[in-house]
């Protein structure tokens, strides 16, 4: 369903992906060029034929994911390939995962909590606006 992968252009294009990228950042950045993220051992990107997932280094067993999934991907295929990336997380040693998400994003919010992450309470601001911050852990 999901592999790792080394590719920075087929990551590149789904994030950039006109439906994906208003949801990753700030647009004012542009496209985003996440070929140094892919290079570093400690960051992991799982794709698969519909998009994927960006764990990355935040502390010893600890990861940041992002999710970046094309429209066509999106349901049934999402549901599985999330469980299919935290048992992935959990095989290699993840304690905890996190995410942040802007507040107005309610389907990703509404995705991220169907997996399993909870609201922590904590609110930052990150590119100018405020983001929830949800997490969970992985025994």
């Amino acid at each position: 369903m999901l592999t790792r992968c080394y590719d920075a252009d087929q990551i590149n294009a789904v994030v950039n992906h006109p439906d994906v990228r208003p949801h990753i950042g700030a647009l004012e950045l542009g496209d985003l060029d996440l070929t140094d993220a892919v290079a570093r051992p400690e960051h992991w990107f799982l794709m698969g034929e519909h998009g994927g997932f960006m764990f990355s280094w935040s502390a010893p067993d600890v990861r940041e994911v992002h999710t970046f999934v094309l429209p066509s991907g999106r349901g049934q295929w999402s549901k599985a390939a999330r469980q299919f990336a935290i048992d992935y997380a959990k095989e290699h040693g993840v304690k905890m995962l996190w995410t942040k998400i802007r507040e107005q994003d309610h389907n990703v919010i509404h995705y991220a909590q169907q997996g399993g992450m909870q609201f922590t309470g904590d609110v930052i601001e990150t590119f100018g606006e405020p983001y929830r911050i949800y997490r969970m852990e992985l025994s």
